[in-house]
């Protein structure tokens, strides 16, 4: 008779994704927080950090497949995700590498759609991503609620040596960003914004091999304007979203 699977747990799920969380938060602070390095400089930084530290993390020698990643069901290539979270004035580079941080009563809910492209080097995919946001909140002249459509490629590593207790997977993501008005909260924070921007992020997703095709996922949203390339803007809006995600 076979075992019958062990019983669900988000508490687990959240706890062990905390864990993870905590390990890449302090890697990555002890390195670079001090440097004082533009964001945009930053975030190329640690994509490159990612990348050379999930290549030299591969296992050697053509090993067969862990249970781990016979768990992860490769037909599944469309996601669902629902994030929900609040803005932070902090830039892309202080979001990423030192969470949690101060955060403003602007919140950003939003619904995205994603698939995956293609699977190379056995664990990096290549994914396209649309999503629709909405978002509301204070700002220092009153209170505005605009719209945001994202359209993103991203870049998702998901082989780490602990996945046979709790897959995990990293990507980087970089697109367009449209919103519906120019957000005041930007202009306030950041002295200009524009409807159109860059869009940049960077996410952490964890999900139990039982259950693979449900993951906790936490993302830093950036909207930019790559320093000054769109329309004189440097830098716009960063959020800490949590979402959840299933695949199909």
């Amino acid at each position: 008779m076979e075992d019958s699977p062990e019983p669900f747990h988000w508490l687990g799920l959240c706890r062990r994704a905390g864990t993870e969380l905590a390990t890449v938060k302090m890697f990555f602070h002890a390195r670079f927080a001090k440097k004082n390095l533009p964001s945009g400089r930053l975030g190329f930084i640690l994509f490159t950090v990612c990348i050379i530290f999930c290549v030299l993390g591969m296992p050697a020698g053509g090993l067969a497949d862990t249970q781990a990643d016979e768990a992860r069901d490769e037909d599944h290539l469309w996601s669902l995700t629902l994030f929900s979270g609040m803005y932070t004035p902090r830039t892309f580079g202080e979001a990423v590498l030192n969470f949690p941080g101060k955060t403003e009563k602007n919140y950003m809910h939003s619904l995205s759609l994603s698939r995956q492209l293609t699977k190379f080097w056995n664990h990096f995919s290549l994914e396209v991503e649309g999503m629709f946001a909405k978002h509301h909140g204070a700002h220092k002249h009153g209170h505005q609620d605009y719209e945001e459509y994202v359209v993103a490629m991203l870049l998702r590593y998901d082989n780490m040596p602990w996945d046979q207790i709790l897959q995990t997977s990293i990507a980087f993501g970089e697109g367009f960003s449209l919103t519906s008005k120019p957000p005041k909260q930007e202009v306030q924070n950041r002295g200009q914004s524009r409807r159109f921007l860059n869009y940049l992020t960077a996410e952490l997703t964890f999900s139990l091999p039982q259950y693979s095709q449900l993951s906790l996922v936490y993302r830093v949203h950036h909207r930019s304007g790559v320093f000054g390339i769109f329309g004189g803007t440097k830098g716009a809006s960063d959020f800490y979203l949590l979402g959840l995600r299933y695949k199909f």
